[in-house]
């Protein structure tokens, strides 16, 4: 692997949380800076929650070309780490050679493995508090000791990026703003969320949800919404328009989905989802099985969800002609004969959802969750939401 200083290494290891590491990579790559998805076991990893990436690389002994290596969670990868002596003695050096070490979530277990939390202070999810052996645990959402930064869950991945960068001296706050961060959470108003002993029940009967995933996507969109859907009992499957089941997202990430894409394919669903991307969506308004498809599903009564730039597909194929809706930050020009909503980060009527931004598919899904029949308020809890001043 090929770096310098100002490299970043997310590690993504076999069922780590695919959502916060999608995000940190997004996030980084929105900034300007270099950012490698780096797999433990080979470059092909299968996250916890349905979601399978092509890293840049695999981890190969050595952490060496980079400046800064973080950890996701998920109890699957965070064992992984664990068990790997390579990566754990590669952690130490990073540590004591002053590079910077962060982790969120479970993966200061990792941490405590290496023997890197001794006399530091850290922060990690709330039921992995017990677990770690040494170290002084406080409830911040991000916490910083000298060059080590922890973050506590899921739902805190993006505050936690947002601080990397600053520290790897990129532009946070333009990044924020141009993702509308501050539509979906509000710091100032943060709750407390206590996950002990919660289960989120599974539905009898999953309902089935078809995403759409053509090249130019939003990975981030896309993965936190399947990964959200996939937790609350939800069967989700992704469709591609092209033989190669790896597709390519707007920031280079790259993604496995299940099947080619064509209508009598999704009919069997209960929703259909178009992400974000603005390449993504011209492609997608280009196809008239497409827009046919989403026709079929709001004259079927079935599910259409639309967010950011997939908005502008749902207009297209006509099914927002009449609703309230909302779409990125200036679309209401774009979303002719629709009522925009500019003031409301998720909004449904009828059998139709739609949602406003990168930094908004926790909103998105939860709405689409519950239009589906489907509880929420556990699987808020479980991802601490209202501890990152989730609205």
């Amino acid at each position: 692997m090929q770096g310098h200083s100002g490299r970043t290494a997310v590690i993504f290891a076999p069922g780590c949380e695919e959502g916060e590491a999608l995000t940190i990579v997004d996030i980084f790559r929105r900034a300007g800076l270099e950012c490698d998805a780096v797999g433990l076991g080979g470059r092909e990893v299968a996250g916890a929650n349905g979601v399978t990436v092509r890293c840049d690389a695999a981890f190969d002994g050595s952490l060496a070309d980079y400046g800064m290596v973080v950890l996701p969670g998920g109890y699957g990868g965070v064992d992984a780490m664990r068990a790997d002596e390579a990566l754990l003695g590669q952690l130490g050096e990073v540590l004591a050679s002053g590079r910077r070490l962060a982790a969120i979530c479970a993966a200061p277990l990792a941490l405590d493995e290496a023997g890197l939390l001794e006399g530091r202070t850290f922060t990690c999810y709330p039921t992995v508090v017990p677990q770690v052996s040494h170290g002084t645990f406080v409830e911040d959402v991000v916490v910083e000791d000298g060059n080590l930064v922890t973050s506590r869950g899921p739902a805190t991945a993006w505050e936690f990026a947002y601080r990397l960068v600053e520290l790897m001296g990129g532009d946070a706050e333009v990044v924020r703003q141009r993702m509308v961060w501050s539509h979906a959470f509000d710091t100032s108003a943060r709750g407390t969320d206590n996950p002990e002993g919660i289960v989120v029940p599974r539905p009898e009967a999953a309902p089935k949800v078809a995403m759409l995933m053509v090249d130019g996507f939003e990975e981030s969109e896309t993965a936190q919404v399947m990964d959200l859907l996939h937790r609350a009992g939800a069967h989700v499957r992704a469709y591609r328009f092209q033989e190669d089941p790896w597709v390519v997202g707007m920031q280079g990430l790259v993604l496995r989905s299940d099947e080619v894409f064509s209508p009598e394919a999704v009919a069997g669903a209960d929703a259909i989802v178009v992400p974000g991307g603005r390449t993504a969506g011209g492609k997608l308004i280009a196809r008239e099985d497409v827009l046919q498809a989403l026709r079929d599903f709001d004259a079927a009564g079935k599910l259409v969800c639309a967010m950011c730039s997939g908005t502008t597909v749902a207009h297209a194929a006509g099914v927002l002609e009449g609703r309230r809706v909302t779409g990125y930050t200036g679309y209401g020009e774009r979303l002719t004969g629709a009522y925009f909503v500019a003031d409301e980060v998720a909004v449904t009527d009828g059998n139709v959802v739609t949602s406003q931004g990168p930094a908004t598919p926790y909103p998105f899904a939860f709405a689409i969750i519950e239009a589906l029949g489907l509880p929420t308020a556990e699987l808020r809890c479980r991802l601490l939401y209202h501890v990152a001043g989730g609205r």
